[in-house]
């Protein structure tokens, strides 16, 4: 699975877990939920970073590699 399609899955999860955060019962469930939204979030960040990071590194050191590609 490509990058994108990760992104995409992630964010879904994330929207899937701000709606049961928006019809918690109570406050304890609603701060779970928000936290496992983040969650989902934070994978797409760090994803993205470690890409830029191999990206960078690449150009840095010429080894002639392309950069990773999200786009398959």
């Amino acid at each position: 699975m490509s990058g994108r399609n990760k992104d995409d899955e992630y964010r879904r999860e994330a929207a899937n877990a701000q709606n049961a955060a928006d019809h918690a019962s109570n406050d304890r469930d609603r701060s779970a939920w928000l936290r496992i939204a983040q969650g989902w979030l934070l994978l797409i960040r760090n994803r993205t970073r470690r890409e830029n990071s191999f990206n960078a590194e690449l150009k840095s050191r010429g080894t002639g590699q392309t950069n990773s590609d999200r786009s398959h």
